[in-house]
């Protein structure tokens, strides 16, 4: 059985300070004692996200090249606890938010637990979550949210962690999640959906950036479905099928004009993901980074580590 002495809760940010300590606040306050938070500083130009991390007590380490997914496989390589759990830097923890995470880990056949991401608007007109455990490499793309999912470490390291040309700061700006679900589900592991336990989303982007955003999306998306049409044909076909099909049924249906134009964007970035990952070089499950992002070095930008 696990207890607060195996968990880390690993969080990455760039460039976001007041958001950051206002995470980390409602993370140290929420969060049970013996468990360890680490910052991963992803690329910042300035030295404020060491400084955010330094008044909360809480560990860091930078890397100065850009990417969520490159912050995160330095999370899982910079900590030693069995099981790391994720969130973003816009996210506000609520009290139990990890509570039912190490419970599921008691199950050796359990590769990763996911939570429930609700937006701060929304949150009184929620709908009872409930627990469902998920198997088959398809059932990844709804398998949950970067914002809180958790893995066994050693685990996401035999699988080569996340993807780096995936996710937020790249081209392909998503997907890099479900990208992981996908393989954690390839490798015979279950990961159990808990949406009785959540985190709340504070940080609402505008009309423009919502576009883009989603755009960045379906470009994550559309490559994550051209490497496993590579892999495995049957399934990448399958899942470009699901992504393409959802997009252009909410393109159509979402609830209101600024929905419906995201998802447009969401629909093109899918079709363009799809097309352009196909020049990209894979190794194994993982795309090839031939266009590394270059680094930002900054003074003062040291790694430390939170003390036990």
């Amino acid at each position: 059985m696990y207890g607060p002495a195996d968990l880390v809760v690993v969080v990455c940010s760039r460039d976001r300070a007041p958001m950051l300590r206002e995470a980390l606040r409602s993370i140290n306050a929420a969060t049970p004692a013996g468990v360890e938070v680490l910052v991963v500083d992803s690329g910042s130009r300035t030295d404020e996200t060491r400084r955010v991390a330094r008044e909360a007590s809480v560990g860091y380490v930078r890397t100065d090249v850009p990417g969520l997914s490159i912050a995160r496989n330095l999370g899982l390589a910079s900590v030693d606890r069995p099981i790391v759990l994720f969130t973003d830097d816009d996210c506000v923890a609520v009290p139990g938010w990890v509570d039912g995470v190490l419970t599921h880990f008691a199950d050796p056949r359990v590769g990763a637990v996911t939570g429930r991401m609700l937006d701060h608007t929304l949150i009184a007109g929620a709908a009872a979550g409930d627990v469902e455990r998920l198997t088959g490499v398809l059932r990844g793309v709804d398998a949950g949210h970067g914002a809180f999912m958790s893995f066994r470490r050693e685990l996401m390291l035999g699988l080569g962690g996340f993807d780096e040309v995936l996710g937020a700061g790249r081209r392909f700006a998503g997907a890099e999640d479900l990208d992981a679900f996908c393989r954690v589900l390839a490798a015979g592991y279950t990961i159990v959906s808990d949406t009785t336990v959540t985190v709340h989303h504070i940080f609402t982007r505008e009309d423009g950036d919502h576009v883009a955003l989603y755009r960045g999306y379906g470009l994550g998306a559309g490559a994550m479905a051209d490497k496993w049409i590579r892999m495995r044909p049957l399934i990448g076909i399958a899942m470009a099928g699901l992504l393409i099909g959802r997009a252009a049924l909410a393109a159509l249906r979402g609830p209101n004009p600024r929905e419906r134009a995201a998802r447009r964007a969401l629909l093109k970035g899918i079709q363009q993901g799809i097309a352009a990952a196909a020049r990209v070089p894979r190794r194994g499950a993982l795309f090839v980074d031939v266009e590394r992002p270059e680094p930002i070095l900054i003074e003062g930008a040291w790694s430390t580590r939170k003390q036990p």
